[in-house]
């Protein structure tokens, strides 16, 4: 059955922050995202699909998902589609999925491996850090107010349905919660570039937070001002800086699988200019 015409209006409104907020939930395109919604606890409302997508060899798995939820395919036109996509080539298969009004569980909000998103303004970037988070196995990503909104389509696209993985994301105002850091034990590192050479930085376990700012700014000066180490990765180029998602997947890297600094009897292995 299709879409009412005022139901319609307001799945085309959920592209808009407002509208996604105000409605308290959000639009999944694509074949893999719908199917990674459907495995998540997260609650899918609607699940909507064109009669081209209903024919593709990617429709049985998914109606079998939409069967386990007891909910029923919603019809679209090919011409509705092309008004919900957030591509230039939908493929004709979207989901509604609800948003949480509230933080989570203190117990998830704090587990730590942490990753703290400041500032990260571009859409592209920030999803990029939530599917390398995932990947990492770091469960917790807290992102800043002045962020790209985390359920923006193209936040959503580049995470890969890391939105649907890590139980610690949330989206607020940080400072109250950076007070639990050193209360919790827990080591407080960001990116930075006058920081100390990252293969020179003792990995602290388990119970760390890597801040990651903006390109353009950097940390901002409260999550500067707090931390317990700045580190930078060494380069031997040019360029000035790294993307901000590439410094984040080589920073998460180590912090999760190095062992410490390479020693041999000069010291500390011999880096590119930090």
């Amino acid at each position: 059955m299709p879409p009412s015409q005022r139901a319609f209006k307001d799945l085309r409104a959920l592209r808009l922050k407002k509208h996604r907020r105000g409605q308290g939930r959000c639009l999944v395109e694509g074949a893999r995202l719908v199917a990674e919604a459907l495995r998540s606890p997260t609650g899918v409302q609607q699940v909507l699909v064109t009669a081209g997508f209903a024919r593709s060899e990617a429709w049985p798995a998914i109606k079998a998902g939409v069967q386990t939820q007891g909910l029923e395919p919603v019809s679209l036109t090919n011409t509705q589609a092309e008004q919900l996509a957030d591509t230039r080539h939908p493929q004709g298969i979207f989901a509604v999925v609800r948003l949480s009004a509230e933080p989570p569980r203190p117990e998830q909000l704090y587990q730590p491996p942490i990753l703290i998103l400041d500032d990260i303004a571009d859409p592209g970037n920030l999803g990029t850090l939530l599917r390398t988070a995932d990947w990492f196995g770091v469960p917790t990503v807290w992102v800043s107010l002045k962020s790209a909104d985390i359920y923006n389509p193209k936040v959503v696209r580049g995470g890969m349905g890391a939105h649907f993985h890590l139980p610690g994301l949330w989206q607020g105002d940080l400072a109250a919660c950076a007070e639990q850091l050193t209360a919790r034990g827990i080591t407080l590192l960001g990116a930075a570039l006058d920081g100390r050479p990252l293969d020179q930085v003792e990995p602290p376990g388990k119970a760390w937070a890597l801040v990651v700012g903006s390109e353009a700014r950097g940390l901002s000066p409260f999550w500067r001002e707090s931390l317990d180490e700045a580190i930078t990765i060494p380069g031997a180029g040019q360029t000035e800086s790294l993307n901000a998602a590439v410094a984040g997947g080589i920073i998460l890297h180590y912090l999760q699988y190095s062992s410490g600094p390479a020693v041999d009897e000069c010291g500390p292995m011999a880096t590119g200019r930090p």
